[in-house]
């Protein structure tokens, strides 16, 4: 076993190599960082049974019960892309076997997360028999009751974390992190759980035949929600979007096709999803409304054209307005504080999240952003992985009008009379607690140099994709980086660098902008990339993206 080396990056991150590696060949250094953790056989036929879900047997008959009487159905969802997701796999199903069947969501501002009693009261008023909830329902405890006191049956579809009390008036409640829940695989998203309720379903009125074709034209949706919503890409969500990457070049969607007609050349990869669909997805749902993101996904006609126009237009107005807050935030947030806050009256209540992330991501410390909205704070969570912001908030749990989420992502929302004592609370306690310690670790693969690489090269790390959270990809190191010119990216923008080299490489240092001048300065750098292919008027070309820069 060689000893580690570590550096320390521009980002105050560890850089943790090993400096033999440059004497491995590539097979061989793939291999020892990739050794058991995938499975690199499994395919459709490995995955797990619906009904190993518990409850999912109490769905599916009640489910049948309601086409067999003829009962209004509603999806109930959130307002992302793994509930937009979510609920066009099930409707999409629901519609092709003739159920009477219609979709509702909350308004993002006016209801917040989750089921509401207004939503069931319209519900009843509208005969509708059965509400099945995607990525929600699992601590909406009195609004379920108040459902089955009108004799409106709930099923809940979700995958959130699930508190001591649980929603016993609900017809089923199927969600991987129940603790009786013997499903072998616990980290599904939101999609992909509605989707094994359309396995499950799909199973009792197709023929094999029929069950198998469906099955396998169903799952871009179910991967677009697993990888948009950060899922580890391990297990059976390596699965299913393996599976639709390999046929993604056949898609039936008409708005995949066009979204991604000027990516088909290359080799597409699942941060496609991520930083291609996703965020136009949720650009709908948070700054205007997720009906267009979810008639995208319905709509295979031409109608797709303007929808799809739209949804652009959307996309820019987010980034744009995530660039703006998000260097407000890191102004004004406190980096000595083990919590850092930040709200605003003007931001938009879509972006919060995203700047959040941002801040997590910048100072690798927890993270609330809040918006305003009269009488009460709408706060968006996130956390490095040392830290589980969900079980901080539980401990103040009497505070908020309501909460959940995950252990790295979390929402709230709490009256404007309770944030300081919960904002005075909180910074107490976690300043109380030693963070120094916690360094984000950047697992280097192997010291390379750059007359090393070439596209035989990418074609045996690529074995290992799809790569996503759970699945990194790899990274590479070339000690005393050697380069001709550093430069903005764009004429405009100061958020991206570029490195020209003689070898002809595209080497970009995405919202490295703001190190550019120590880097320059330096007269001897480290880089840390990761290696893919691009593609610019039919010429193919390797592309560095550093993600990181050891100066010196």
């Amino acid at each position: 076993m060689y000893k580690m080396t570590e550096k320390t990056s521009i980002r105050w991150h560890t850089i943790s190599y090993n400096p033999e590696t440059k004497n491995q060949d590539i097979d061989a250094a793939l291999l020892e960082r990739f050794d058991g953790k995938l499975d690199m056989q499994a395919t459709l036929d490995d995955l797990h049974d619906p009904y190993l879900l518990a409850d999912m047997d109490k769905a599916i008959e009640r489910i049948k019960q309601a086409k067999t009487q003829n009962e209004k159905v509603i999806i109930f969802w959130d307002y992302d892309v793994d509930g937009v997701t979510s609920t066009a796999l099930l409707v999409h199903l629901l519609t092709l076997l003739k159920f009477q069947v219609s979709y509702r969501l909350p308004h993002r501002v006016n209801d917040g997360y989750g089921l509401k009693k207004h939503f069931v009261d319209e519900a009843h008023e509208l005969w509708v028999g059965l509400i099945i909830t995607v990525d929600c329902g699992t601590r909406d405890i009195d609004v379920i009751k108040h459902a089955k006191e009108l004799w409106v049956d709930v099923i809940i579809t979700d995958h959130h974390a699930v508190p001591e009390v649980i929603p016993q008036e609900a017809v089923a409640l199927i969600n991987p992190k129940r603790e009786d829940c013997e499903y072998p695989f616990k980290y599904l998203a939101g999609a992909w759980v509605a989707f094994k309720v359309v396995m499950a379903l799909a199973k009792e009125y197709m023929d094999e035949e029929q069950y198998t074709n469906y099955i396998r034209n169903s799952i871009d949706i179910a991967a677009i929600g697993t990888v948009a919503d950060c899922m580890s890409l391990v297990g059976e969500n390596r699965i299913i979007v393996q599976e639709w990457l390999k046929q993604i070049r056949q898609s039936r969607s008409k708005w995949i096709r066009i979204l991604l007609e000027e990516k088909l050349d290359i080799d597409i990869d699942a941060d496609i999803f991520g930083f291609q669909i996703g965020p136009r997805i949720n650009a709908a749902g948070r700054l205007d409304s997720p009906y267009k993101a979810l008639n995208l996904l319905l709509n295979n006609s031409d109608g797709v054209y303007q929808t799809l126009s739209e949804i652009e237009n959307l996309n820019e107005q987010r980034k744009f307005l995530t660039r703006q807050f998000s260097e407000e935030a890191f102004q004004k947030v406190n980096p000595q504080n083990n919590i850092l806050f930040y709200h605003s009256p003007a931001i938009e209540h879509g972006i919060i999240w995203i700047v959040a992330g941002r801040l997590t991501e910048q100072f690798y410390k927890p993270s609330i952003v809040l918006k305003d909205e009269w009488d009460k704070l709408v706060g968006s969570c996130r956390s490095p992985e040392y830290f589980s912001i969900i079980e901080i908030l539980d401990k103040y749990r009497d505070m908020f009008i309501a909460y959940g989420w995950h252990k790295q992502a979390a929402g709230f929302s709490i009256a404007r009379e309770n944030f300081g004592a919960f904002r005075n609370a909180i910074t107490k306690e976690l300043n109380a607690q030693d963070f120094s310690q916690y360094r984000k670790i950047i697992d280097v693969t192997k010291v390379v140099q750059l007359e090393e690489l070439g596209f035989w090269f990418l074609r045996k790390v690529n074995q290992f994709k799809p790569f996503g959270l759970g699945n990194p990809k790899p990274l590479f190191l070339v000690e005393k980086f050697e380069y001709n010119t550093l430069s903005f990216l764009g004429q405009n923008s100061r958020d991206h660098i570029q490195f020209k080299t003689k070898h002809g490489y595209k080497i970009f240092g995405f919202w490295l902008g703001q190190y550019f001048e120590k880097i320059k300065k330096s007269k001897n750098i480290d880089i840390i990339f990761e290696l893919s292919e691009d593609s610019w008027m039919g010429k193919k070309n390797l592309m560095l993206r550093v993600v990181d820069v050891v100066v010196r």
